[in-house]
């Protein structure tokens, strides 16, 4: 059924992330209603009642179950993880009932998990500094890993907007790349010159590394490792990322922290905030307050020291 699901996910054009984030979670539950030794476990209640047994059918899966499985994920991950995947099994149970495999979904009354926003660091000057300075060298290595990290930092897209694109997003003239944002919304965000001395260095180093130009229906990432090549994955930009923060001896850097860096240094430069909501593909300000929160104290503080009402007194 999984497998129909994510299918029928295809043919309504949802994005290849989307399907993978759902993929993911409904693939996860199955493993933990199925697996008897760390999956999942029935619990009594405080009268003693005994809880339900592992379903092995469809229709007997419970609203008891998927509350098993959310609080496991909140234990194992994170409650926004946990979020995501209540998010996504609900979808999964609403096509069953649509499709009239159930009757009815068991999670027809069931809340999401509260999430509780923590503040994502964004990355220090001088990490970015070690950081790019561990990616210097004329390897096709190096080239490619140079233009992912400028792209991260200089346009703020998330891992997947950047890592799943073909060659044809990339206008290197006009200095944008096309992504496809949450929602399937496509956008074009900008870069600027650093970012596409950049990527045309690495485009040059690809059609070596690979023996001809790429072609504009050609996936625009490529590992390095191997005789033949094969398309960059998120979890190659993750792996690399962690790699090259190794070899800069600095703290491990997340995907997601130069998306809070760029917004932060976009506000602390003076940037329009409507701007930065195009280019983040924000469509609401609420988005835009949470990656804002990151160093507001320190953009608070630079503002004050232009802004005290004493100092200006003299």
């Amino acid at each position: 059924m999984a497998a129909s699901w994510l299918r029928a996910l295809k043919s309504e054009n949802k994005s290849d992330n989307t399907i993978r984030i759902y993929a993911n979670a409904v693939n996860s539950f199955a493993r933990f209603l199925l697996d008897q030794d760390a999956g999942y476990r029935p619990v009594a209640d405080e009268e003693g009642t005994p809880g339900r047994p592992a379903p092995s059918e469809l229709d007997e899966v419970h609203r008891e179950h998927v509350q098993a499985y959310i609080a496991a994920t909140i234990a194992r991950t994170s409650p926004a993880n946990a979020h995501q995947h209540f998010r996504a099994l609900k979808t999964f149970f609403n096509w069953l009932t649509d499709e009239e495999e159930i009757d009815r979904t068991p999670m027809r009354t069931m809340k999401p998990p509260t999430v509780t926003e923590n503040e994502v660091p964004v990355i220090p000057e001088a990490d970015l500094v070690k950081l790019f300075r561990a990616c210097k060298g004329k390897t096709y290595a190096d080239r490619r890993d140079t233009a992912i990290l400028l792209l991260f930092l200089d346009t703020g897209v998330r891992l997947s907007e950047l890592t799943d694109r073909k060659v044809v997003d990339l206008d290197l003239d006009l200095m944008v790349l096309r992504v496809l944002g949450k929602k399937d919304k496509w956008r074009s965000v900008p870069f600027g010159r650093t970012a596409a001395t950049a990527l045309d260095r690495y485009l040059r180093a690809a059609a070596k590394h690979k023996g001809k130009a790429l072609e504009e229906d050609m996936w625009l990432w490529w590992g390095d490792r191997g005789q033949k090549m094969h398309r960059f994955t998120i979890w190659g930009v993750g792996t690399m990322l962690k790699r090259r923060c190794a070899e800069a001896e600095i703290d491990p850097i997340h995907p997601h922290q130069f998306r809070h860096t760029f917004a932060h240094l976009w506000k602390v430069n003076g940037g329009n905030e409507d701007d930065l909501m195009r280019i983040t593909g924000w469509s609401s300000r609420q988005m835009l307050s949470r990656y804002a929160s990151s160093a507001g104290a320190e953009r608070a503080r630079s503002a004050h020291a232009r802004l005290s009402p004493a100092d200006r007194l003299g």
